[in-house]
């Protein structure tokens, strides 16, 4: 049998300025590095599409450190 781990890793305030300087950065390099192999679920109040919620976070790792195409793929699924 299959081990399968039902852990999800969850944040809140997907929308607001700690989640653009620090959050998505670091979360795109843990998955870069294999830590974090889990789902992400980011929560906000904002009203955001879910596209403008990945051009925001592709946004911000851009600016703090580049984005990793392969490890932004798995972050922004």
């Amino acid at each position: 049998m299959t081990h399968q781990n039902s852990d999800a890793f969850v944040f809140f305030g997907a929308t607001g300025d700690l989640a653009y300087k620090k959050i998505f950065p670091a979360l795109q390099a843990m998955i870069r590095h294999g830590e974090l192999e889990m789902p992400i679920i980011g929560i906000a109040r904002a009203g955001w599409s879910l596209d403008k919620l990945r051009k925001r976070a592709r946004e911000s790792v851009q600016e703090h450190g580049g984005v990793d195409m392969t490890a932004f793929a798995k972050l922004s699924a």
